[in-house]
């Protein structure tokens, strides 16, 4: 059995692609942030399809959905528009975490003392920093968490792949033209795509 964890997609089809046919896994977990920012969320839809993927919600999933149907001139919005409404039923279907026998995966973060079972909608999808990012010397929340069931991740760019004890943190940054991360977890083994879409990547922030 091989299952493949793959980092923040953000539409970037053509990586994702290219990450998938080297993992050659059984099973395909992708953290969130899946089609909002990048050049080709149709393409990432596809891949979904093709491969059988699961996920789970990120913020920007989140804010897709919140944007879906109405009018403005976000990245969300204008990623709704290349989008089926499949695509919005079953992204409506993503849980918050995914597990198994020995692992848990959210898109931002688990409550560092609580773990799963104390985490709430808002910490796991955007936490950063705990309580919050609204002090640069707050520790981000990976750094203090005292749980044992490894947790795997996403959503943090500007940190990079992030590996320690418990914690796996794939963001890498692929839609700002860095690589797109994996990990096969039952070999604990790094896999990574560089960036190949067509077009500028986006700038970070």
């Amino acid at each position: 059995m091989r299952t493949l964890f793959v980092g923040d997609v953000h539409g970037c089809a053509k990586t994702l692609r290219k990450l998938l046919e080297k993992a050659r896994a059984d099973r395909v977990i992708l953290v969130g942030d899946l089609f909002a920012k990048g050049h080709d969320p149709a393409g990432v839809w596809d891949l979904i399809r093709d491969y059988a993927a699961e996920a789970v919600r990120g913020n920007h999933d989140q804010r897709l959905l919140d944007a879906w149907g109405t009018e403005g001139k976000s990245a969300h919005h204008q990623c709704y528009r290349l989008l089926s409404d499949d695509t919005r039923a079953w992204t409506s279907s993503l849980p918050l975490f995914l597990h198994g026998d020995d692992w848990s995966c959210v898109h931002a973060g688990v409550h560092p003392t609580l773990g799963v079972e104390g985490t709430d909608p808002r910490t796991a999808m955007f936490v950063r920093r705990w309580p919050d990012d609204k002090n640069l010397d707050n520790p981000f929340w990976w750094q203090i968490y005292t749980g044992t069931q490894p947790i795997i991740y996403g959503h943090d760019a500007v940190r990079g792949l992030q590996i320690h004890d418990s914690t796996f943190g794939l963001d890498s940054g692929c839609t700002y033209g860095r690589e797109l991360t994996g990990l096969i977890w039952e070999e604990r083994e790094i896999l990574q795509a560089g960036y190949c879409e067509e077009g500028a990547p986006r700038a970070i922030g």
